[in-house]
């Protein structure tokens, strides 16, 4: 018993050392509301559609570029990675997502930013620049924030096929490049 009582502690140690708490001014809204002025959503994707293809959709980044569902349909793999600046593991994996991110650019991969805390747009940017994050970073709005429901942590990672279809198991903490790496190499050796 007392074997079982500290993996569960550890357990528990690691998950909190590596992740942190959604408090529920950030979790998302139970009701619909407007989008952030910086997020523009036509249309969220319903993930795949009944032929297979990604209903069209598309969001303004937080650097002014168009997010749309080529994100999906033109890479074998897209990691969807929920964090907030005021997270410190978070925070704290950027630097390997971005070079993730510059390194699996021409295997197929595509990498996206969901920002979960949309309360300081102009902080937000700004810790964008400060970071030189290249990938994509949006505000949770429509199928990005649908998809978080459920999570109480972030940063939480998910994966997704070229058809909107979620793949493997969502990734709960930060990791580092290597192990990114390793999960990665997996999954695009199945969507292969």
């Amino acid at each position: 018993m007392k074997k079982v009582f500290l993996v569960l502690m550890s357990t528990l140690a690691v998950l909190l050392l590596g992740a942190c708490t959604l408090a529920p001014a950030q979790e998302a809204p139970a009701e619909e509301t407007e989008a952030p002025a910086s997020t523009e959503a036509t249309q969220a994707p319903d993930a795949a559609q009944a032929d297979g293809s990604v209903e069209p959709f598309s969001y303004t980044t937080l650097t002014g570029d168009t997010l749309d569902q080529s994100v999906f349909t033109d890479h074998k793999l897209t990691m969807v990675n929920f964090w907030a600046t005021w997270c410190g593991p978070c925070v704290s994996e950027i630097p390997d997502l971005i070079k993730i991110s510059k390194d699996y650019a021409d295997k197929g991969f595509a990498l996206v930013g969901v920002n979960v805390d949309n309360s300081d747009v102009d902080g937000v940017k700004q810790f964008i620049a400060d970071q030189g994050m290249t990938y994509p970073v949006i505000f949770a709005d429509g199928f990005f924030l649908d998809e978080m429901q459920g999570y109480q942590y972030i940063p939480t990672t998910l994966f997704y096929d070229s058809t909107g279809k979620q793949v493997g198991q969502a990734v709960v903490g930060s990791n580092s490049y290597e192990d990114w790496s390793k999960l990665i190499d997996a999954l695009l050796e199945q969507a292969s």
